[in-house]
């Protein structure tokens, strides 16, 4: 792990920061956590490597999570990565969050984002659609914290998620993005339950490209769908477990 320059610890989290680094104006947090068809995952590690976005922070859950470290290319790896690209960071988790975690993180993460003068926090979330299969295309709803996030995505013929219910980490993310006043964006696209959803994620981010102004290629994600979802299947069966231990449904399901 690089010997971090800055490190702040609160409620059992430990951030660190490893080079200084500024983001252009405006500027996005988006979040990929494990979620239902882990699109959130796979959305932000396309945007890191389409962008070649460089690895600048990392969070670590001390006294939260089983007794494991990530080792990515012979380093010990935080399980949270923060990457940083032009006007975009991106943060992205290779662990399901525990659920004595995911309060303290959702805090951490609105206040980092208020620390570094984020402008969007942009949340990916995967919808629990039963009946994706017969899609052709997956949808891509909406959920603003603020007029500031809801002006940002009109315009896009994006329809919002009118009625539901939305929970795990993302939930408490914008319940502090409101209290804090933070602009939060909430992306949710229908995706499998059981299975990695590749084909959701590159809808989403055939709308961040829109919002964000930076151009992400999908095709490469398309072809490569069959493979991410073998890939990501052993990080699936955690995300499902750890979800029915904080005894939710698949991350978010319609009312």
């Amino acid at each position: 792990m690089t010997r971090p320059i800055y490190e702040e610890e609160m409620d059992g989290l430990l951030l660190m920061e490893y080079e200084e680094f500024e983001l252009k104006k405006p500027s996005f947090m988006v979040l990929g956590l494990p979620d239902t068809g882990l699109v959130g995952v796979i959305s932000s590690s396309h945007l890191v490597e389409s962008l070649n976005m460089r690895e600048v922070a990392g969070i670590d859950i001390l006294s939260m999570m089983p007794p494991v470290a990530v080792i990515s290319k012979g380093y010990v790896r935080p399980p949270i990565r923060i990457y940083v690209s032009d006007n975009i960071m991106a943060v992205s988790a290779e662990t399901p969050v525990p659920p004595q975690a995911v309060y303290p993180l959702a805090k951490l993460l609105v206040d980092y984002a208020m620390k570094r003068g984020i402008d969007y926090i942009m949340s990916i979330v995967g919808i629990a659609s039963p009946n994706r299969l017969n899609l052709e295309k997956p949808g891509v709803y909406w959920i603003a914290s603020n007029e500031k996030a809801r002006k940002l995505v009109e315009g896009l013929n994006i329809d919002s998620f009118a009625n539901g219910y939305l929970v795990g980490p993302y939930a408490l993310i914008l319940k502090q993005a409101i209290r804090s006043r933070v602009a939060n964006l909430v992306l949710l696209a229908d995706a499998y339950v059981e299975f990695p959803d590749p084909e959701a994620a590159a809808e989403v981010l055939t709308v961040v490209s829109r919002l964000t102004g930076i151009e992400v290629d999908v095709k490469r994600l398309l072809e490569q769908a069959e493979m991410i979802r073998i890939r990501l299947r052993g990080l699936m069966k955690q995300t499902k477990q750890t979800m029915a231990e904080m005894k939710t449904p698949s991350s978010l399901m319609y009312a």
